[in-house]
């Protein structure tokens, strides 16, 4: 069994447009800790993953170098998605395809790429491959929740995938025309439409010990869990 924190109570309504809150950094701690590519979780049956999801260059990604009061900000993994019912690293992939478009989370333009995440030692590079593209609910020039997704590993259990989603707002005359709003928001959502539209079903959450709250780094309102998302097998 994976090691589940609790169980998850997605909320059935999500202020889509809400800003941002910090209770996990309203209050910086007095050690810093520098997150690292090599960072891992043990999530059981003997499955590891990393608690960031890393840029181009190798490194737990910046959101495009944004800082928060201050703060430079770091990008969780926050969804773990574990398939059953694939039969092959190809079925995987369109199954996951699949759910995601379902769910309102096809692949869209006018996103950054060439992120990766690393299973059980191995890194694997972001779903969806296209060009400029992520998993995302809405168009770029607006406010969108969105995510990469990274896999899949084949384990005891089934195909794992690991995910980092977030909220971006949309500001067209800002130095950055996709300002950050939040992590928990497009986790919370990704969930809850997988959950009522495919085979993926909310299963609790794992904690990965991934929330920074140090004098110059912040991983803003992610409470270090990810939800766990499960297509059962036959």
């Amino acid at each position: 069994m994976f090691r589940l924190a609790r169980p998850l109570l997605l909320p059935a309504l999500l202020a889509a447009c809400a800003p941002a809150v910090m209770p996990n950094n309203a209050t910086p701690r007095t050690a810093e800790v520098l997150p690292a590519a090599t960072d891992t979780s043990p999530v059981g049956e003997g499955v590891t993953v990393s608690r960031w999801m890393l840029d181009p260059k190798g490194q737990p990604a910046s959101w495009l170098n944004t800082t928060l009061a201050g703060r430079g900000l770091r990008e969780p993994i926050n969804i773990i998605l574990i398939d059953e019912r694939a039969a092959t690293p190809e079925e995987a992939a369109a199954r996951l395809l699949d759910a995601a478009t379902r769910a309102g989370y096809g692949p869209k333009g006018g996103h950054s790429t060439g992120y990766s995440g690393v299973i059980n030692g191995e890194r694997y590079a972001q779903q969806p491959a296209g060009n400029g593209e992520a998993f995302s609910d809405a168009p770029w020039w607006g406010s969108n929740n969105h995510g990469r997704v990274f896999g899949p590993a084949r384990t005891a259990r089934g195909f794992v995938w690991i995910a980092s989603f977030s909220r971006e707002d949309f500001a067209l005359f800002a130095r950055m025309h996709h300002p950050y709003n939040s992590f928990r928001v497009a986790r919370d959502d990704f969930a809850r439409r997988m959950t009522d539209t495919s085979d993926f079903k909310a299963a609790g959450s794992v904690d990965l010990g991934n929330a920074l709250n140090t004098p110059t780094l912040t991983t803003d309102d992610h409470d270090g869990q990810a939800v766990l998302l499960v297509a059962p097998g036959h």
